[in-house]
């Protein structure tokens, strides 16, 4: 789900092949000087609402804030019936922010019972609008990628708009085993899956945010514990995508510590396994994709059937060296266990759809100006292109400004020479026996955080995503549990639990286990949208659909804009409105029962 940087396309003007390379080369120019002026965006979130395409001022991005360390952070909250208070240590805690080194965390694992070591987990804060005790707390769920301070806060909804409204505190954790925040101290390209199997999953993720909360809104904001106390500070998770997922979940886990919560584009319905069909994703894909550029699906479609019987009926020496070339991709990055054209087929395919499914994200505000209008205008209108040229044009346009990986994850900017070409092994994450077609068949990322996307994907966050043969413009290709099974046991040795979590905890209808204030927000362009609760469930368990929105458009990076369409501008106005009943209902409890008393 992790989406790489992009860049626009442009409309060619003529047939004539030596205006079609004079444009080319100045793409490759306008692209280096993109790279050279955009601002590399710390976390995966960001990428999915950027629309680098768009000729308009966007407003501003995020909220950068200094990162503050949490050193008392339990490795595994589940394995103890004793778990230490997260407020004892507040000394320690002030001195340990201060100094902002986040190898202090080691002298609070010495000596420590297995089942209690300590972790330092980064987080950012904002009490820029905090009226005090008695005021809300909206803790922003970190997810699959890292938070840098310069991405700080990362929903100006929430940090901009939301806590001045209801004079709130804003706390953002970072997730389990990305960025900075890693339980284990030696590094996860070790044999230790088994462990990890029971350290990265969304429940130590949610227990580390309620860990975290509980010494935020006490030994910080000192906050009352107790419900109906004046100074009781209510709790809103909020969080957009698999942030989204947790932030539902978080209600459910722990109802008496979240009182209402916020999720957008969570796709709920992927992780209980009630999806209709595993086709639904790239099938709807391909209908929005058709609808804002009409003849898009067939002219992909056609294309990649094209290219996919050309590579079929080739031998894997003419893969190696011509269709290389006429595919874009730079010399000697086919990835080494790629080594018979049916692989190389489903690899490069993979590219191909995740990176329209990235741009299916990204494709609000919908205008002719969007990432994925342009994929379209690629496929549709180059009519002086053959097949292997459309797939090289889009494919170098988009990737060639990938990132290139450095130690511990960090990253640089390609440089201009690379522009001809892209790198195929740049699509792979971090860790041995990586693969491009991972956990998600929506795209896992790169880098370490891939690595830990492809891992949470190989246990309990498992998704049906495949390619049909008709309803979708991409070859078609079967997911199957037996091939993530395959995988998972390949690459990390473990074994998938597709029906754990909602066995335990019943989020598919979170009313069904008596669970109130929780608002469902959905974009209906965005793929994840398929796999959305899209109905109320209850009178406080609500649903909110913006026909014009892409994946959490409402929880964009931007924040509400004159930008916006009507339909998430009203979605805003609806999300302010049901919060704010729900907090007078908080209160309307406090006072009866203080009343009783």
């Amino acid at each position: 789900m992790i989406p790489r940087k992009e860049q626009p396309s442009r409309h060619h003007t003529t047939n004539n092949p030596l205006f079609g390379l004079i444009h080319y080369i100045t793409l490759c120019i306008n692209v280096t000087l993109i790279l050279v002026t955009a601002v590399t965006p710390g976390l995966f979130l960001l990428l999915l609402s950027l629309n680098t395409a768009s000729s308009t001022t966007q407003a501003t991005t995020t909220t950068p804030a200094p990162a503050q360390y949490f050193p008392r952070q339990l490795v595994d909250h589940l394995s103890s019936n004793n778990v230490p208070s997260a407020i004892e240590p507040a000394k320690q805690q002030q001195e340990y922010s201060n100094n902002n080194n986040i190898n202090n965390n080691n002298k609070y694992n010495v000596e420590q019972p297995a089942s209690l070591q300590y972790w330092t987990q980064r987080y950012y804060t904002s009490d820029v609008e905090f009226k005090g005790p008695g005021h809300p707390i909206f803790l922003i769920l970190g997810g699959e990628g890292q938070i840098s301070p310069s991405t700080g806060l990362v929903y100006p909804f929430v940090t901009n708009d939301l806590a001045k409204t209801f004079g709130a505190f804003v706390l953002q954790p970072e997730h389990r085993f990305y960025g900075e925040s890693q339980p284990l101290r030696h590094s996860l390209n070790t044999n230790d899956d088994e462990r990890r199997s029971t350290l990265l999953t969304p429940e130590q993720a949610l227990h580390d945010a309620m860990r975290l909360l509980d010494f935020i809104r006490q030994d910080v904001l000192n906050c009352s514990k107790d419900k109906f106390s004046k100074n009781y500070c209510p709790v809103i998770t909020v969080g957009g995508s698999y942030p989204g997922f947790l932030s539902a979940l978080a209600r459910i886990m722990f109802p008496t510590m979240v009182d209402m919560a916020y999720a957008a584009s969570a796709p709920m319905l992927f992780y209980s396994q009630t999806l209709n069909s595993q086709y639904d994703y790239y099938n709807h894909i391909t209908n929005v994709a058709n609808t804002i550029y009409p003849g898009c699906a067939n002219a992909v479609n056609t294309t990649l059937n094209e290219v996919q019987q050309t590579i079929l009926s080739s031998s894997f020496q003419e893969l190696s060296l011509s269709l290389r070339m006429a595919l874009g991709i730079c010399n000697d990055t086919i990835p080494d266990y790629i080594d018979n054209v049916r692989m190389f087929a489903d690899e490069l395919f993979m590219v191909v759809g995740y990176t329209f499914a990235n741009d299916n994200m990204a494709n609000y505000p919908p205008s002719n100006h969007t990432r994925l209008y342009n994929a379209c205008h690629t496929f549709t209108s180059s009519s002086h292109l053959d097949a292997f040229a459309k797939v090289r044009q889009f494919l170098t346009m988009r990737l060639s400004s990938s990132t290139t990986k450095e130690k511990q994850g960090t990253t640089k900017n390609r440089s201009t020479s690379d522009c001809d070409c892209w790198n195929m092994q740049l699509q792979l994450p971090s860790g041995s026996r990586a693969t491009i077609s991972s956990g998600d068949w929506s795209g896992v990322g790169t880098g370490d955080d891939g690595e830990s996307w492809d891992f949470q994907t190989c246990t309990l966050l498992v998704e049906a995503i495949g390619f049909s043969n008709e309803g979708s413009m991409f070859p078609s290709r079967d997911w199957s549990l037996n091939w993530l099974t395959n995988h998972c046991q390949n690459r990390f040795g473990v074994i998938p639990k597709p029906l754990a979590l909602i066995k335990k905890y019943g989020f598919d209808n979170p009313a069904n286990v008596n669970v109130t204030r929780i608002i469902f927000t959905n974009g209906m362009k965005d793929g994840w949208s398929v796999g959305g609760i899209q109905t109320n469930l209850s009178e406080s368990v609500i649903a909110l659909n913006f026909p014009n929105g892409a994946h959490h458009s409402d929880l964009s990076h931007q924040g509400p804009s004159e930008e916006d369409t009507n339909d998430i501008k009203q979605g805003f106005e609806s999300v302010r409105q049901l919060l704010k009943a729900w907090l007078i209902d908080i209160q309307k409890e406090r006072m009866t029962t203080t009343t009783m008393a």
